[in-house]
């Protein structure tokens, strides 16, 4: 698997660790020798936590190779009777990566940055459970979407991180991030690519 879905102005999120040391400086042309200074001692800083590992996202093979002009390989995609399901308007604070698309088997890629981290949707042939057959992925309750055009998706928790997936004719796109909002808020802008009117890149 390339390593493209953790590098460039995607893919993983940090946390700025903040570690500062505590108490009062004196100084030393004025200290009492005959002070008490064990009461004066400056407490140890407490650590902060570690930042937790992000995530990898399900490992679906090989993937395709990524554009920023992403336009191009959507439209090959629809050509090929794929439903090729992108963004319609993204939401703010987040940016494209770039898209692919490989016809045999056929696959469409996007990745994503947002706020929270990163966000991927692939689309594969057959469906969700096809997909996920093999994933480390639990089932959790349905995420209904019926008023931004779609259906209900099913989701999953993937080791912490968000799946979700919905079943179109002939295909299956599954969507993963760090975190439930993240990934429902890409799944609330998706539209055929044919519908989607004018698009980035």
């Amino acid at each position: 698997m390339r390593p493209t879905r953790t590098t460039g102005p995607a893919l993983a999120a940090s946390l700025v660790l903040l570690v500062g040391a505590c108490g009062d400086q004196q100084d030393d042309t004025a200290e009492d020798p005959a002070a008490d200074t064990s009461s004066e001692a400056s407490p140890s800083p407490t650590p902060s936590p570690s930042a937790a590992p992000a995530v990898e996202p399900i490992d679906f093979g090989t993937e395709p190779d990524l554009r920023a002009g992403y336009k191009a390989a959507a439209l090959r995609a629809v050509d090929d009777d794929l439903i090729t399901m992108v963004p319609s308007v993204l939401p703010d604070g987040w940016a494209a990566v770039g898209g692919g698309y490989t016809p045999d088997p056929q696959w469409w890629r996007m990745e994503f940055t947002a706020p929270s981290g990163d966000v991927v949707l692939d689309q594969l042939p057959g469906t969700a459970a096809d997909a996920l057959a093999d994933a480390d992925v639990t089932a959790a309750d349905d995420v209904d979407l019926t008023d931004w055009g779609t259906g209900a998706w099913s989701a999953y928790d993937h080791q912490g991180a968000t799946v979700m997936a919905y079943d179109l004719k002939g295909s299956t796109v599954v969507l993963q991030g760090p975190d439930a909002e993240s990934v429902r808020a890409l799944a609330e802008s998706l539209l055929p690519a044919e519908d989607a009117g004018e698009q980035e890149g």
